[in-house]
């Protein structure tokens, strides 16, 4: 369950959603977003099955997400969940096409980012949640504002229409941290690092001893896209950085830490500190590489936490996590973090009211426990005990993520194009075809103009 480079099936995406939003406004204007349960008589919807779209590009979660739909069914007879599973491009290309036609699925779980939940918002396609949230409490079963800020950059793709509106519910989260080999850095005489000079100097360590000193796998782009988002946030303040996301004007890609941030990114690609051939190998490709025994770290988002878990138990490998040291003096490390893809109701959904239902079974303390059970860190606070019960490296996790600073995610910004220009500009700054401060002048083109403006590359600018 990783993050992806939506930017082909982006552009497919919007022309069908466009063509279905004209169509729909010949044929007598646009459907409205409604509220869940309000558009379907409780008649119909009692009779009718739960059909769940589902996107994921782990091979490995759709069998254990099962586990979930038969749960939800032995107290749902009488209106049974049936799910499909889709890789994240077929769905996002195959719900595009059946919200248009006013079809589909009762409820779908699909990216936040790029073709995904932004775009459906933009074009009024998903039920209004709100008043299923606040009567079934999914605010106060996850993390505290976990769902209003997941929300509130949802929302903004939508206009003032959709301000202050629950259009999606995440129940994982996607925190950035730093994968470790304990018996590398046991036989080289290292620590998780507590500066970003202790970070070099571990990676100069590790390349002197003829080792691997950082696995990347950066074919889906989305990879070093984070690198370059944990290395600003190790140097700017949170604060600084959530203006990106409310669209300041006095927000800016043009300062200092910006380019100090892609110039150490792709100083690290030169003096090869990163896997060979990183270009070419995809996330999945460069985790199942780190298991090899050569690599002493790798930056992970917990939503690969299920491939690590069952290649921790195949290997027996002993690996940590540690949060990324803080480029500022005296502050705590940083982990990027956000929910995850989301659970959403579309407006066609012939049966809304079990959609919801379904939505609650997912944020409950059972699902959070199957999560974990499964690798992936739950929306849902982690107590205690869940913890304990879970395996060394997500221990780590859990307490890095405690510990440590929470990061935004600049490039889930309201912009339609901010996530594929940074991460095909990030890809060519590590081949070392552009320049940080080639890098930072797109990133702020964009930014600057909302998406309006972009920089010419040879990848114009996205995958």
């Amino acid at each position: 369950m990783v993050r992806r480079s939506y930017v082909a099936a982006a552009r497919r995406l919007r022309l069908s959603l466009v063509a279905g939003i004209v169509a729909a406004a010949v044929g007598g204007g646009a459907h409205p977003t409604a509220r869940a349960g309000a558009a379907t008589p409780a008649s119909t919807t009692a009779a009718s099955a739960l059909r769940i779209w589902y996107a994921t590009d782990d091979p490995s979660e759709p069998t254990w997400v099962q586990e979930l739909v038969r749960r939800y069914n032995v107290t749902h007879r009488g209106a049974p969940a049936t799910l499909t599973p889709y890789n994240l491009d077929d769905l996002n290309n195959k719900l595009a096409l059946a919200l248009t036609a006013g079809a589909g699925p009762d409820l779908v779980y699909t990216t936040p980012r790029g073709p995904g939940l932004p775009a459906y918002v933009r074009a009024g396609k998903l039920r209004d949640l709100t008043a299923a949230s606040r009567a079934h409490g999914w605010a106060t079963a996850l993390r505290p504002g976990l769902l209003a800020e997941y929300n509130r950059l949802l929302a903004a793709n939508g206009g003032r229409r959709a301000a202050g509106r629950v259009y999606a519910v995440p129940y994982a989260l996607a925190a950035v941290g730093v994968l470790y080999n304990e018996a590398i850095f046991r036989r080289l005489g290292l620590r998780a690092p507590h500066t970003l000079g202790e970070m070099e100097a571990s990676l100069a360590r590790v390349k002197r001893a003829g080792l691997t000193p950082l696995g990347l796998g950066n074919a889906d782009g989305w990879v070093g896209d984070d690198w370059y988002l944990t290395l600003v946030n190790a140097r700017v303040a949170p604060s600084t950085l959530a203006a990106a996301l409310r669209l300041s004007p006095s927000f800016s890609f043009a300062g200092a830490p910006y380019r100090a941030a892609a110039a150490t990114l792709q100083n690290w690609a030169r003096q090869g500190y990163f896997t060979h051939g990183f270009g070419g190998l995809d996330a999945q490709d460069s985790v199942e590489a780190f298991f090899e025994g050569h690599t002493a770290m790798q930056l992970v988002s917990s939503s690969e936490n299920a491939q690590i878990l069952t290649l921790v138990k195949e290997s027996r490998a002993d690996v940590g996590v540690f949060a990324f040291p803080s480029a500022r003096a005296g502050a705590a490390p940083v982990m990027p973090q956000s929910g995850y893809a989301g659970w959403a109701v579309p407006n066609a959904s012939r049966n809304p009211s079990a959609a919801v239902d379904f939505i609650t079974s997912i944020v409950s303390g059972e699902t959070a426990s199957t999560l974990l059970a499964h690798g992936l860190l739950p929306a849902r606070p982690v107590s205690v005990a869940a913890a304990r019960a879970a395996a060394p490296f997500q221990r780590d996790y859990i307490a890095a993520l405690d510990g440590a600073t929470p990061g935004v995610y600049l490039d889930s910004a309201p912009i339609p194009n901010i996530n594929a220009t940074m991460e095909a500009n990030v890809q060519l700054l590590l081949q070392n075809v552009e320049s940080p401060d080639f890098l930072i002048h797109s990133l702020q083109e964009v930014y600057a103009s909302r998406g309006a403006r972009a920089s010419a590359t040879r990848t114009d600018g996205e995958f």
